[in-house]
């Protein structure tokens, strides 16, 4: 939003913390009525433009540049242009328009005090240029955001859209160099609102710099009126009183009538605040003796207010009642242009929602014709689907028998594959039972060591019986059974992978199994810690590490896709 100078230099130098919100968005607009004058004849030749123009471009065009230009008189007047301007860059398809009708767009909400809205649409265009910047563009976006957070109070939100915004002005035209210290102006102005005053004048003081670099005059008294201000909050009155007179010396050579209004407001409260209520009371009358229209009545109202003080405190009472008349006149005034002016921005909203409800509904029958007409299509589609399927009606009941035949094969080779399963784990658990043998028959031999040579036969003989009971041919039965259930598994295995161990092949087998770690623990004696570092070492082997297969799925699987020739 581009603010007019008058209302600049009041944001800038008035204490947000003593005037409502509510008067700081009220001259947002009051100022703008100051030049609003000129450009009637404009506008009424925009609109007749408008209404000859056949161009898509350039209905665009105008609907923007009304928009722009009734928003700082009327902003409710300029809400069916900028809406129109969105829906035609929405026809033309263009991410461009759509983005500058967008920020048109949320400025008209933020006028109308809308602010929800209007954060909603500076939201969306920031998050939509996020991956492609249009810098101009989020420049805008964030300090208009950033303005209104201000104007909420939310200082620290504000402080960041404003951080973020000074990102988007990379090039060091004069333009973007005011831009620059306006913004470090605000910044430094929204640190002192939360009492962070190094912070402030650190920003207050690279504002200085930059202004007195471009010559900004205007700027330089803002940010002078800002550091006087911290100075007198922080109890350094002297150095705020002289950063005051020269900022008030400045707008007296800029002739700045709004600047030195607020000027004389400030130097008059910070007299009253040292209890110097005559020297308080000559800068307040300088404020107080200018004209109601002139478009300063926030500061005329708090001027008359320490002005009732003054004079209340001093027991001059006719004085006092003549600035409480004043006070109260201008309260009065405030309040009902504040009034008026919310009404007429009701009445538009509501004109506004009117048509927009007008449209929808006209919109809605359109739609319900159009979903008449596709639902006729769609049963008659559904009756030819209908009758096209009677006629293959004995075809799709033959292949129905044939897949009931399917179905039956499979059942019975599932049957097939559980005995032949059953079977595997019988042999399974007889090679347990060889390896069992052999571990005793081990601790035996480690006994035998121990004992006496007349135990030594005796020991010996357990051993023979024990070992009379192994049966070394089940490991080649359990093979021979588990290569009849997967004929061609150790094939692809081996094939694919031809480094893998006896003791790795067997592995695979128990996993093609789907067996638990905890089973093939207790079929092979072997810790299931030690089965699971060798499960990792095949998934290496098997070319499985740092993927999200699953070890089990891909034996499983193995077995079932193609060789590759």
């Amino acid at each position: 939003m581009i603010f007019s100078q008058p209302f600049k230099s009041f944001l800038a130098s008035i204490n947000l913390s003593q005037f409502s919100k509510t008067y700081v968005v009220f001259a947002v607009i009051l100022c703008s009525f100051l030049n609003a004058g000129a450009q009637d004849s404009k506008q009424d030749s925009l609109k007749a433009l408008l209404k000859q123009s056949s161009s898509m471009e350039e209905q665009y065009k105008l609907n923007s540049e009304l928009t722009r230009m009734i928003i700082r008189t009327k902003p409710a007047l300029a809400l069916p242009y900028a809406d129109e301007a969105l829906k035609i860059a929405n026809k033309l398809n263009s991410d461009s328009l759509i983005h500058k009708a967008n920020l048109n767009l949320a400025t008209v909400y933020f006028r109308l005090e809308n602010f929800p809205k209007s954060l909603q649409l500076y939201y969306g265009i920031i998050h939509d240029l996020e991956k492609k910047p249009i810098p101009d563009l989020l420049f805008t976006a964030y300090v208009n955001s950033g303005n209104i957070n201000i104007i909420q109070g939310e200082y620290k939100n504000g402080i960041a859209k404003y951080t973020k915004a000074l990102e988007y002005l990379s090039s060091n035209t004069k333009t973007n160099l005011e831009k620059k210290a306006g913004l470090l102006n605000n910044i430094g102005g929204s640190y002192k609102e939360i009492q962070e005053y190094d912070k402030a004048l650190m920003y207050l003081n690279a504002a200085l710099k930059l202004s007195k670099q471009i010559n900004d005059q205007s700027n330089i008294a803002n940010v002078l009126n800002n550091q006087g201000l911290i100075y007198q909050k922080t109890g350094k009155n002297e150095l705020a009183l002289k950063y005051f007179l020269e900022a008030m010396e400045i707008r007296k050579q800029t002739k700045d009538t709004l600047g030195l209004a607020t000027s004389n407001y400030r130097l008059g409260q910070y007299y009253y605040s040292l209890k110097d209520y005559k020297t308080a009371e000559s800068y307040l009358k300088n404020v107080t003796g200018i004209k109601k229209d002139a478009g300063l009545l926030n500061l005329l109202n708090q001027s008359s207010l320490y002005l009732y003080k003054i004079y209340k405190a001093e027991s001059n009472y006719e004085a006092a009642l003549a600035a409480l008349e004043i006070f109260r006149d201008t309260n009065d005034s405030l309040y009902n242009e504040a009034r008026t002016r919310k009404i007429a921005q009701l009445e538009m909203q509501f004109e506004f929602d009117r048509l927009q409800h007008e449209q929808e509904t006209r919109q809605r029958e359109r739609d319900l014709y159009s979903w008449m007409i596709g639902i006729s299509l769609a049963l008659l589609l559904v009756i030819i689907t209908l009758l096209y399927f009677l006629q293959k009606n004995k075809a799709r009941r033959s292949r129905l028998k044939q897949a009931h035949l399917q179905l039956e094969k499979q059942s019975l080779e599932k049957d097939i594959e559980l005995k032949d399963k059953e079977l595997t784990t019988q042999v399974l658990h007889l090679v347990q039972k060889n390896e069992l043998i052999n571990v005793i028959s081990e601790k035996l031999l480690d006994i035998k060591e121990t004992l006496g040579k007349e135990s030594h036969v005796a020991v010996q003989k357990v051993i023979s019986d024990l070992q009379s009971n192994l049966q070394p041919e089940l490991l080649n039965e359990f093979k021979l059974r588990f290569q009849h259930l997967h004929n061609d598994f150790f094939e692809k295995l081996n094939e694919q992978f031809p480094n893998l161990s006896p003791s790795e092949l067997r592995l695979c087998a128990f996993l093609k199994l789907n067996l638990t770690t905890k089973e093939i623990s207790a079929i092979t004696n072997i810790s299931p810690k030690s089965i699971e570092i060798a499960r990792t070492r095949l998934r290496k082997k098997l070319n499985l590490t740092g993927t999200d297969t699953n070890l089990v799925i891909f034996l499983a699987q193995l077995d079932q896709t193609p060789t590759s020739k």
